[in-house]
């Protein structure tokens, strides 16, 4: 797949469109990634694929649209249905919604300007001006209300709790090698544990209690996982 050109449409902090940068990058795949705002990437996605999720690759000649399908095509080995499934379905949308219920309260949390960061200027410009619409938009969307966070921090522990008994012994996830499984689980947990080579998770300013949850899990097997595959796997921060 080494020299084909592509379009990697994204959320610039969103972890699934990590999942499949990592992918990309991982496989050798030369793309060139196109960051949207929100709110206006919705129009973008509806106009190249079938709904308004991101992210989105169009090869030239296809368009794959969803995290796992990028990973499907790339051909990476090492995957676990099961494990992956319950990260697509469980572990990374709770991430998502308990950040953003955080997030989306905290006035100083400079969550637009992370969101917008590296788009288009007609598009920021759109994205600054539709913020308080989108940002409620959000809110609704992921059900990320403020009084939300206490249970959803409950439901995060116990996610960690689970992924513990997974790493536990394993330096990968399927086999003695790097692969799918490892991606999905790392990419997905990423903006818990704020590995270097996602710059942009440790901009954001947090309330201090979400802070604090952060600090404290980053001393577990899981959390401590993460940091080591992006550690000895992910060397490019497009």
């Amino acid at each position: 797949m080494a020299g084909r050109e592509a379009r990697l449409f994204v959320l610039a902090p969103s972890h699934f469109c990590e999942r499949a940068r990592w992918a990309l990058d991982h496989a050798g795949v030369i793309y060139r990634e196109v960051r949207c705002a929100p709110g206006p990437h919705a129009l973008i996605a509806i106009r190249l694929g079938t709904g308004t999720a991101l992210p989105i690759l169009n090869t030239g000649t296809q368009v794959i649209q969803g995290s796992d399908r990028i990973l499907t095509w790339t051909g990476i080995s090492g995957g676990d249905p099961d494990l992956e499934g319950r990260f697509e379905r469980w572990v990374g949308p709770l991430v998502r919604r308990y950040l953003y219920s955080a997030l989306l309260h905290h006035p100083s949390s400079k969550v637009r300007e992370i969101l917008l960061d590296g788009v288009p200027r007609p598009q920021a410009l759109m994205g600054r001006l539709l913020w308080p619409l989108t940002r409620q938009r959000m809110i609704r969307g992921m059900e990320a209300w403020a009084d939300a966070r206490p249970g959803l921090e409950r439901q995060v522990e116990a996610a960690l709790d689970w992924f513990d008994a997974q790493v536990a012994g394993r330096h990968y996830l399927v086999g003695g090698g790097f692969g799918r499984a490892d991606i999905t689980a790392a990419s997905l947990l990423a903006p818990l544990a704020r590995p270097a080579a996602c710059p942009l998770y440790r901009h954001l300013s947090l309330p201090f209690a979400v802070e604090d949850a952060l600090r404290g899990w980053r001393k577990r097997r899981s959390l401590f996982w993460v940091e080591r595959i992006y550690a000895e796997h992910r060397h490019s921060d497009k």
